[in-house]
């Protein structure tokens, strides 16, 4: 018995279409098949190549068996249910469904249709669900929009997530390396687009995820520890022995010392409270936490108490916390944008100040080079790791103290911040 056998492109059996389409001619003349096989053939990949981002698997099948049970019956001009053979040998018409073809392994039910925006709000919900920061989801809004963007143009049409193939991946990967961006945003660019399709995945919106495997490349030869700037301490007497700076806003000057004497964060330095000024065991600390309106924290190891260096207390600071003791923040730093950016506005004004005193863009340390800063002067004052991690905020690198350790007391703690000296 003679058929006809189609298989379906790979991009099609990723998304759970059959391997292949096999059907019975009914006749065991080579002749007659070869005809049959012509208008059989033609039909098919007529079909096939019809099938676009909204055809349904199971709609497809559907319609392949009523096409082709149309065609067997046209194989006799009398619509009867045997065809003649030359050898004179009846065979009855077998209605042979697709289905019944259909590899065990295949994925036979039909992935709902997901338009990549649509995937990518409904991605978004999850996440905000999952509590994560408002910064982050934007930053992975951002990040996926941008693969979308580039893969949409690309095809000039609207795709599904389904559509997206490995080669897709990797041309995107390809694209993104070209446009000048640092080694690490290049691998948080991927990183968010691997997220967002690992989620459709979950979802049975695509079958693979075609980041999986999908890198960067190799990384820069370049230490992790002179990855960012830190302030040198001539960097530190420019900007801090400037008339410009001392006729700053006293705002402006105290967030600045936070971050060099106690290695805060921009934005956890910018959204203090009075009350977030403690004295505990007899040392004034700061209390880093997110439990005022709109604070926020990157994460629960940046939750600690940070004692105050002497040189912050010797200029008066715990004095200045006593005048703002009846407002509600300590600084008048407001959170902007939708992501509700505590350190911006900061940020900016340190930007315009280093300009004005001829330090250059991109030849500049920024603003979290202060926290940098602080860091690496532990480090050159040998101060144990864990301790340093835990007035920064960060997890502890030691299993067995991370696990099974306390805090650190906090008179330890200002044992270790007042070895810093900037001589500035």
């Amino acid at each position: 018995m003679y058929f006809t056998r189609i298989c379906l492109a790979k991009s099609l059996r990723d998304k759970g279409f059959p391997f292949d389409i096999k059907v019975s001619l009914l006749t065991r003349d080579r002749a007659e098949a070869i005809i049959r096989n012509i208008e059989v053939a033609g039909t098919l990949k007529q079909i096939i190549h019809s099938i676009d981002h909204q055809t349904r698997i199971n709609d497809f099948i559907r319609y392949v068996d009523e096409v082709i049970n149309s065609l067997r019956v046209q194989f006799d001009k009398n619509n009867v249910t045997t065809i003649a053979t030359p050898k004179r040998h009846s065979i009855p018409i077998r209605e042979t469904k697709l289905s019944e073809h259909l590899d065990v392994t295949t994925v036979t039910k039909a992935l709902p249709v997901a338009a990549l925006p649509d995937a990518l709000a409904g991605f978004l919900v999850s996440k905000q669900k999952s509590g994560i920061r408002l910064l982050s989801i934007k930053q992975l809004e951002l990040r996926t929009r941008h693969f979308i963007k580039t893969v949409s143009s690309k095809n000039k049409q609207a795709l599904c997530v389904s559509d997206i193939t490995t080669a897709d991946a990797m041309k995107y990967r390809d694209e993104l390396l070209g446009q000048g961006r640092s080694y690490k945003s290049n691998k948080e660019y991927l990183a968010a687009v691997l997220q967002f399709f690992k989620w459709c995945r979950l979802m049975n919106y695509c079958s693979q995820n075609p980041f999986e495997n999908v890198t960067v490349g190799q990384k820069p030869k370049v230490k992790a520890n002179q990855a960012r700037d830190r302030w040198t301490h001539v960097e530190l007497k420019r900007l801090i022995r400037n008339t410009q700076f001392n006729d700053s806003s006293a705002d402006f000057k105290w967030v600045t010392r936070l971050m060099l004497y106690g290695g805060l964060r921009p934005s956890e330095a910018c959204q203090l409270k009075p009350t977030d000024i403690k004295l505990i065991d007899g040392i004034y600390c700061i209390s880093i936490d997110d439990s005022g309106d709109n604070q926020r924290l990157k994460n629960l190891n940046a939750k600690r108490i940070a004692p105050l260096h002497p040189i912050l207390l010797a200029q008066g600071f715990i004095e200045f916390v006593a005048q703002r003791s009846k407002q509600s923040q300590l600084f008048k730093y407001k959170p902007i944008g939708t992501i509700e950016d505590w350190s911006r506005t900061y940020c900016r004004q340190l930007a315009r100040l280093q300009s004005q005193i001829g330090m250059k863009p991109n030849h500049r340390p920024t603003a979290y080079g202060f926290r940098h800063t602080f860091i690496d002067e532990m480090k050159q004052l040998d101060v144990s790791e864990h301790i340093v991690a835990q007035m920064v905020g960060h997890s502890n690198p030691n299993i067995t103290y991370s696990r099974y350790g306390k805090d650190v007391q906090v008179i330890v703690l200002q044992k270790c911040i007042e070895k810093i000296e900037y001589d500035i």
